[in-house]
């Protein structure tokens, strides 16, 4: 008997017609996959240009992050966590190890005298102004095939799926958190 064993497609990974092609979600798993591409080389290029100034990648984002949102009074610990989607707690782990380098200045909040304001020191701008150069570099070769028009719908894009990939990721961690439990139930 020659019978021929197809592999079974596997299941699909979307539903919303908008995600598929020709019924297939093949399209769809390509762009997850160069988005997970591009994010790497985001993360390996922020290690490198913090390695530059002697910070981790985390330290070297939460300070350029300070340096660009602190206006004239500073910004709190929950406001670069909220930019940056990580938690409170750690943020206040990473800028205290900032202060100890001397690069971020902690003062109290006088709005709220139970929050700090943040601001970044001289020696931090004068470090953040030496990188400079090697981030324009870099920066421009990141989207340097992009035309304005291109760069600034890409900024509407993201800017409308941020709160998609936040949405999704609270339910992928509820959704784990269920699996967990009911495994450990059973």
């Amino acid at each position: 008997m020659d019978t021929e064993l197809k592999a079974a497609a596997p299941p699909l990974t979307v539903s919303r017609e908008e995600l598929l092609v020709a019924g297939s979600d093949a399209h769809f798993r390509q762009l997850v996959h160069r988005l997970l591409a591009y994010a790497s080389s985001l993360e390996a290029i922020r290690a490198s240009l913090g390695e530059i100034i002697g910070l981790s990648a985390v330290q070297y984002t939460i300070l350029i992050c300070i340096a660009h949102l602190q206006g004239e009074h500073g910004i709190g610990v929950k406001a670069i966590a909220d930019h940056l989607s990580y938690t409170g707690a750690f943020v206040t782990i990473e800028t205290g190890k900032l202060a100890t380098l001397g690069l971020v200045e902690k003062r109290q909040n006088p709005g709220d005298k139970r929050r700090v304001l943040l601001t970044v020191t001289a020696r931090a701008r004068a470090l953040l102004s030496e990188l400079a150069p090697a981030q324009r570099r870099v920066n421009d070769t990141l989207f340097q095939t992009l035309s304005a028009d291109e760069y600034r719908h890409l900024c509407t894009l993201v800017e409308t799926l941020l709160p998609d990939a936040r949405n999704a990721q609270a339910l992928a961690e509820f959704l784990s958190e269920t699996n967990q439990k009911t495994e450990h139930t059973a």
